[in-house]
């Protein structure tokens, strides 16, 4: 069984990045903090509470799952726009765009019994029209962040460590697999061409996950956000995270909406293509 390398908050990006290269993940502690994490757990049990167990074959039928949580969990704002996971955003992505978007935003509640998640990519949603090879820049960066424990016993994430280097018909051994195994509040991170998926829950308490991504601008994000999370509430988000959802032009001529700022398309009145003076200067990047 292999290993996913472990680093505290504070420790800088440089071996984050590293590990995330070599090999294809890497999990962060006390990425979120007791508060923050408290607040975005009680958000998320209030929605869960409804929920049934089930989730089909794919999500191994023992799980509920929760989309739009950008628009549910006000405390997800501060989660996905944190200083540090932007900066290795920025580290992994802007290679290959100018802006990235989040990707989608969810939570999945991992309940007993169920089955083992099938290993798979999280670029394969775009495929087979794009099958990018171990030599390509990087288009999406995923993470998990621990709103309950992880553990091997209640289904943590498995991932099959240098995955993201493999070709195709690369056969996967029990010798590949490390499980994200975390305490409450810490994040794996992990390339978005590494092989993964939820493991078995054989405990009698859930566990709790809030998923999420972020891929390149120039691409269709796999959760609409745009009606995930309305206009309206998008707009009492911080300007920052107004811009990941979705709300900013990828470039001049891409995304664009006549009449408004491309740095932020909620913004109406501030920038036009005719208008007199038109800087043709490439945007600023999501993260700054």
């Amino acid at each position: 069984m292999s290993e996913i390398e472990r680093f505290q908050r504070d420790q800088g990006d440089a071996g984050i990045i590293e590990a995330l290269y070599r090999d294809g993940a890497a999990i962060i502690e006390g990425a979120v903090g007791a508060p923050v994490m408290d607040k975005l757990q009680a958000e998320l049990d209030h929605h869960f509470a409804d929920k049934p167990i089930g989730g089909g074959a794919f999500f191994g039928g023992a799980c509920k799952r929760l989309g739009g949580v950008l628009g549910k969990a006000p405390a997800f704002a501060d989660v996905i726009a944190d200083p540090q996971l932007l900066s290795l955003a920025d580290a992994v992505l802007l290679q290959n765009c100018k802006t990235y978007r989040i990707q989608l935003a969810s939570s999945l509640q991992v309940w007993k019994g169920g089955k083992l998640q099938p290993l798979h990519r999280d670029t394969g949603v775009y495929g087979p029209y794009f099958l990018p090879k171990p030599s390509d820049p990087q288009i999406m960066l995923s993470m998990i962040w621990a709103a309950t424990d992880f553990t091997v016993e209640n289904g943590a994430t498995r991932l099959a460590m240098g995955s993201h280097k493999w070709d195709p018909d690369h056969e996967v051994t029990a010798d590949d697999i490390a499980y994200a195994a975390m305490p409450r509040g810490s994040m794996v991170i992990w390339l978005g061409s590494v092989l993964h998926g939820m493991g078995i829950n054989t405990t009698d308490q859930p566990r709790t996950g809030v998923v999420s991504a972020f891929t390149v601008g120039w691409l269709r994000q796999e959760e609409n956000q745009y009606i995930a999370c309305s206009p309206e509430v998008v707009a009492s988000l911080p300007e920052k995270v107004q811009q990941l959802a979705g709300y900013q032009a990828h470039s001049q001529t891409l995304g664009w909406v006549d009449g408004r700022d491309g740095k932020l398309l909620l913004r109406a009145g501030e920038r036009d293509l005719d208008a007199a003076g038109y800087d043709d200067q490439p945007l600023q990047n999501a993260s700054t």
